[in-house]
């Protein structure tokens, strides 16, 4: 299938919206919205179902809007309840909106399907505007940091653009690369969020792919997380979705939106270092020695060396800076009752905290709709952005300051002749890891298109056929390059080598087709039915070329014609995916919804025997305060339970053996076959999930709870197992394993205070999961899932094992007298055992450490207003986290860990010997010979404390002040007259206060992005502290 250019798509936009359609007699709806107290409300969103065309109140709550008899108006309003008001013989239609009450909340679902909240069978989280733009995260998916219960961000840390991950309801999968994300649907056209790191980011702050989208044009988002929210979208929403709707054009006259957000930010948390001693080994001071803290006190060296500064350098902060941020977004939008428009431009420039780290994102946005008539209307979409910047390599970054001597000052990092300057033998020796990243690059350019083309007939007025197109393609340029050395023989950063250059082209190109009709009837005022039958199209295809080039030449010419050694690889992926689907709903007495739901997927991915498979969902949704009387301090109860079977394909070529190229030799290309054996007899995953809910109000409907249990069972997973050698393959891809996750999610919504000028309310929301391994295949003891480096075989990794959670984190620990051989945990309860050295014995049978998932997590928000003062401020936690510290573990093996500075002390460990005997023996923790005569070589902490993996699993809880935002509403009488019509200021604070027992940086950055990532911290991009300052205009 050829893909669908942007000039095409615009072209053909053009064409609809300047082709005049013969036009039918419409009637004008007017109105007034207010709220509870009386007072108009302002800006209030009226939406036509259906059509995409609509209206907002103006000063005095005042709307007009084109309407047919039979149209569904939606009204909706942040902190209100939304209604839904059918267009019958009247031309006006007065509202009421109650502030805090949620009864008539309309909700986006499954295919853009706007549906009242109370109809539903499952849960469902919604994210209004403000929500969204609050924490003013350049990220979309930091935006949903908690905010929703269910739903998990980890962020790989504080860099301009970095990657985000978002899990709902916990991680499904048993394949170390399976993504486990939902799947992103924006304005109903699914996108890709992958994160790429080929071409050399393996280690550094690259994107995923929602970060492209503004925040600021985005309407709202509603988080589907069980399998019947998502069944309609088939197995690419196995995961859960969410759905994001922007900002569309409304009637009226023609508005001007503009808002500038200026930001800085610092790292939140630096590790703790010890001051005191200083480069050398054994307490002897080396200027030219390569270990950085092993030398005697700063004292003592000045006594040698004068020139020693009298305070060492704390590299750890000091090679840190500022950052800054500055986003400028300019909307207009506008139309009539018949066609409107809204179009959008945005500049973000991000300098990030890690020297030479930037982001830029420039997004032009334009949305259109036309009603043709009474049953035809159309309407589209086409957001093209351009992001990219330098994603430094922050892994690298922080383990080269590890390395760095404390006596020099990293940031002195480059010669006047352009070389680099080290921390020993006169400056020529060590890895400067500022110059690194000022020679060594990875910068990335992106091209991405996303357009949507959408059309609405309704024949008759119980039937709505429509029909959306969508395209999401970019093309990403990646060039990794380092510098050579500026003159031969020159010090430079070891990673450039002789100079290198990598370039990377991938074009990524998905095609959505999709065509549903709507059947609604009403058999009487108590019974109403709805038919949706449906079928789309998935097009999908990943294109990759990567050449390489080293031995530069020209030390500084970034070219391949400059680069004495070429090589080159290249991939192409294609993927298809066919889907039938329908959906049966019933509504009895407005009180009782019932939903049944079919899906029929069809995936090149699979077997051709295979390929076809059919999964139903069914949903329940019982409003019993409107079935019998209940208590006065009940305002409404809700009960909703669901049960949905979702079908799960697997990545493309995983069916038969994948063959690669070499080098080719004497000019004949060189094929190889890969090391893992596909299987031809695959098939479909199967996922069973069950969900009960409630939903109860009181007071007023100004004390909300929402409570849900979940249980999701999925089996057949197709995972890669391994196998012995001798068969030629390292894995075998089979239909071989179960895993369970089931929990609770609890939210609280309560308005403590409500009076005509002042309101408050709170927003708590908990989720407790847990997951198991059920089984993986016979024979198989467990599946690696990644590991992390430590010295002296500490290392630590994540496996899965039958009978075990997800995320169990493996290592060393110590030998304990009396401990069960057979167990895989350790009983911190029990003695260590003291070798005859006098030092703690290492059992190096791996134990299970820790888990990296959490045992639960949270977070409460404060929203109070008076008048046009508003302040927020969010609070959240994780609680039950382990997570390895591999800059914990070179900070012992290298002397900078503030506990190391008992070096010089003799001390009698605690413990046993092998004969359960107490340990009297007396032992020097620090290097060479010891007062008592005996050479301990390299001491203690390399001896023996740097290679337990143990003392390097943390408990990464914690709890953080995520945001407080004030802001203020200028009075509209400022304006009167003007063309200035509204303004709004805003002060931001993110990530303001952090309490964890974590060492290093805050525990929430992780390795990385993938599977695994997250038990993996210590050299890691930081997390920031950043304030913000927002100027909202509107003319």
């Amino acid at each position: 299938m050829k893909p669908i250019h942007l000039g095409r798509l615009i072209g053909l936009l053009l064409i609809l919206f300047t082709t005049t359609a013969s036009l039918l007699a419409q009637r004008t709806i007017t109105g007034t919205v207010t709220g509870d107290s009386g007072d108009p409300l302002i800006g209030v969103s009226i939406v036509v179902a259906g059509s995409g065309s609509g209206a907002v109140t103006d000063f005095d709550g005042k709307y007009s809007l084109t309407a047919n008899t039979g149209d569904k108006l939606i009204y909706s309003y942040t902190g209100y309840g939304g209604q839904v008001r059918t267009v019958g013989s009247e031309s006006v239609i007065n509202v009421i909106l109650e502030a805090g009450a949620l009864l008539d909340e309309v909700v986006v679902t499954a295919l853009g399907i706007s549906r009242e909240r109370k109809a539903l069978g499952y849960a469902v989280e919604e994210l209004g505007e403000e929500q969204i733009t609050q924490l003013k995260q350049t990220n979309l998916v930091n935006a949903l940091q908690g905010q929703a219960a269910g739903v998990q961000v980890s962020s790989a840390g504080g860099g301009p653009g970095q990657a985000a991950r978002i899990i709902i309801r916990g991680i499904n999968s048993l394949d170390p690369n399976a993504d486990n994300q939902p799947l992103f649907v924006v304005d109903g056209i699914p996108i890709t969020n992958e994160t790429l790191t080929v071409g050399g980011g393996g280690s550094r702050n690259v994107s995923n792919r929602v970060a492209d989208i503004n925040p600021n044009d985005i309407e709202s988002m509603n988080i589907l997380k069980g399998g019947a929210a998502t069944a309609l979208y088939g197995l690419r929403a196995a995961n859960g979705a969410v759905i994001i709707t922007t900002k569309q054009g409304k009637s009226g006259k023609l508005s001007i939106d503009y808002t500038t957000t200026y930001g800085t930010e610092e790292v939140n948390k630096f590790p703790e270092t010890q001051k005191q001693f200083t480069q050398g080994f054994g307490g002897s001071y080396d200027p030219d020695s390569f270990w950085p803290s092993w030398g005697p006190t700063v004292e003592e060296a000045r006594a040698v060396d004068p020139d020693h500064p009298e305070e060492i350098f704390n590299n750890f902060e000091n090679a840190f800076t500022t950052g800054n941020q500055w986003r400028n977004t300019l909307s207009i939008s506008g139309g009539n009752d018949k066609a409107q428009f809204r179009t959008a431009l945005s500049h973000l420039d991000h300098e990030g905290v890690l020297p030479f780290s930037t982001y830029t994102n420039t997004s032009f946005r334009i949305n259109a709709n036309y009603k043709a008539s009474e049953k035809f209307s159309f309407g589209g979409g086409v957001n093209y952005i351009r992001s990219g910047g330098n994603r430094v390599n922050a892994d690298r970054f922080n383990e080269r300051l590890v390395y760095w001597a404390p006596q020099a000052d990293v940031n002195d990092y480059i010669a006047p002749d352009g070389s680099m300057r080290g921390y020993r033998r006169n400056q020529t020796v060590g890895n400067n890891p500022i110059y690194g990243e000022a020679t060594n690059k990875f910068i990335d350019d992106v091209d991405r298109y996303i357009g949507n083309l959408k059309f609405s007939y309704s024949p008759t007025d119980f039937l709505t056929i429509n029909y959306i197109l969508g395209l999401d393609q970019y093309s990403d340029f990646r060039k990794n390059y380092g510098q050579g050395p500026v003159f031969d023989g020159a010090p430079n950063f070891e990673n450039n080598g002789l100079g290198f250059v990598t370039e990377t082209g991938i074009r990524r190109r998905d095609i959505t087709s999709n065509i549903n009709g709507v059947l609604t009837h009403r058999f009487n005022d108590d019974l109403g039915v709805r038919f949706l039958a449906g079928f789309d199209v998935f097009d999908s295809e990943y294109n990759r070329v990567t050449t390489s080039g080293s031995e530069l030449d020209i030390f500084d010419l970034f070219i391949l014609n400059n680069a004495a050694n070429i090589t080159t690889s290249s991939a192409l992926v294609q993927r298809r995916l066919l889907g039938l689907y329908g959906d049966l709903s019933f509504d009895y007495l407005n009180a009782i919804y019932l939903s049944i739901t079919g899906r029929n997927d069809w995936s090149s991915a699979l077997p051709v025997e295979n390929r076809s498979f059919f999964y139903p969902s069914v949903s329940l949704g019982i409003v019993l305060s409107d079935l019998v009387d209940l208590p006065e301090a009940i305002s409404f109860a809700k009960l909703r339970a669901s049960y949905a079977g979702i079908g799960k394909d697997t990545d493309p070529y995983r069916t038969s053996v994948v063959y690669g190229t070499n080098t080719p030799i004497d000019g004949v290309t060189r094929w190889t076959r890969g090391n893992q054996q596909g299987s031809p007899d695959l098939k479909p995953e199967r996922t069973n999930t069950i969900e009960l809910g409630a939903d109860i109000r009181f007071a007023d409907n100004r004390i909300g709870v929402d409570f849900t249990y979940y249980n999701a069972k999925s089996v057949d997973q197709i995972i890669p197992v391994p196998v012995s050698n001798a068969t030629g393959f390292t894995t075998f891809v089979l239909n071989a394993g179960s895993m369970r996750n089931q929990g609770v999610e609890l939210g609280i919504r309560a308005t403590p205070v409500k009076t005509e000028k002042l309101n408050w309310d709170v927003n708590l929301n908990f989720t407790r999961n847990r997951n198991e391994v059920l089984e993986i295949f016979e024979g198989v003891e467990d599946i690696f899932l990644g590991s992390s480096f430590g010295y002296a075989g500490s290392s630590a990794s994540i496996r899965l094992v039958p009978g075990q959670p997800y995320g169990n984190l493996y290592g060393t620990s110590y030998a304990r007298f009396g401990a069960d051989e057979e167990s895989l945990f350790i009983d911190e309860s029990l003695p260590i055992i003291i070798g005859e050295n006098g030092f703690p014995v290492r059992e190096t049978e791996q134990k299970i450490l820790g888990n990296t998932q959490p045992s639960w997590f949270g977070a409460i928000t404060n929203t109070i207003t008076y008048e046009g003062l508003s302040l927020s401020f969010m609070f959240d936690t994780r609680q039950g986290v382990q997570k390895y510290n591999q800059q914990g573990n070179f900070f012992a093996a290298f002397g900078i860990a503030p506990y190391t500075t008992d070096r010089n002390e003799t001390i009698v460990f605690e413990g046993v010997l092998a004969d359960g005997t107490p340990n009297t023996k007396p032992v020097f923790l620090g290097q060479g010979e010891g007062p008592d005569g005996e050479n301990y070589g390299a001491g203690y902490y390399r001896n023996t404390f740097r290679g337990i993996t143990e003392n390097f699993i943390e408990e990464a809880d914690w709890i953080r002040l995520r945001n407080v935002s004030l802001s203020y509403q200028l009075p509209a009488s400022l304006f009167a007259n003007n063309f200035v019509s509204g303004a709004n200021v805003t002060l931001t604070g993110n990530n303001l206060w952090l309490s964890t027992p974590f060492s290093g940086y805050d525990p929430e950055g992780s390795r990385g992005n993938q599977n695994g990532d997250d038990g993996f911290g210590g050299f890691t991009y930081p997390n920031v502290r950043s304030f913000f300052f927002t100027l909202n205009l509107n003319f």
